[in-house]
């Protein structure tokens, strides 16, 4: 028995030294904190932190004048964002978290189906372009010319130093060709 009530005082004493030791180590952590908080040195609000406003998003803007938001993918949870740089006539499916050409996507909104994008420092809220039943313009490269009118089905006449030239060359154009024969190999 006698060992036995050695080794409980021996454990004791262990648990009474660690626990001493624990104490030593934060007791000076915590008094360091007070005296950091409660300063007479330090201005009242000292351990205020600043809360820095983001920049507001705007809408409407330069970018949206410049980038045109014309499409959204939703590939294996991944949404990509379709947008079209008018200045530069070049379109981009853009990963959200990416950026091309200096055009980032930061965030989605699919409720209102807009998604903010930056470029050069400055951020903007693009809504999705919508589609129209309206059809696109033809480019047409000359516009056309007008017809003379022509009275009672006559041909416009030409001038008479002309009239023997076209003449000539109406002949030239009725010259036929002679039938040419075919002569096959023999087999």
């Amino acid at each position: 028995m006698r060992q036995t009530a050695t080794d409980c005082n021996f454990r004791t004493r262990l648990v009474m030294c660690m626990a001493l030791v624990s104490l030593a180590l934060v007791l000076p952590l915590t008094a360091s904190s007070t005296l950091e908080s409660k300063s007479p040195f330090l201005p009242p609000d000292h351990n205020k932190k600043t809360v820095v406003a983001p920049k507001p998003v705007q809408q409407n803007g330069p970018i949206s004048r410049e980038i045109e938001f014309r499409g959204v993918v939703e590939l294996n949870g991944n949404y990509q964002f379709s947008l079209f740089n008018k200045t530069d006539q070049k379109g981009y499916w853009i990963k959200q978290g990416d950026s091309k050409e200096g055009i980032s996507v930061s965030s989605f909104d699919l409720s209102s189906m807009s998604v903010t994008i930056s470029q050069n420092g400055r951020s903007e809220r693009l809504t999705l372009m919508e589609s129209t039943d309206s059809p696109l313009p033809v480019a047409v490269s000359a516009p056309p010319t007008k017809q003379p009118t022509v009275k009672n089905n006559k041909q416009p006449q030409l001038p008479p130093g002309l009239q023997n030239a076209a003449n000539t060359n109406n002949r030239s154009t009725k010259r036929t060709i002679p039938r040419r024969r075919v002569i096959l190999p023999k087999k």
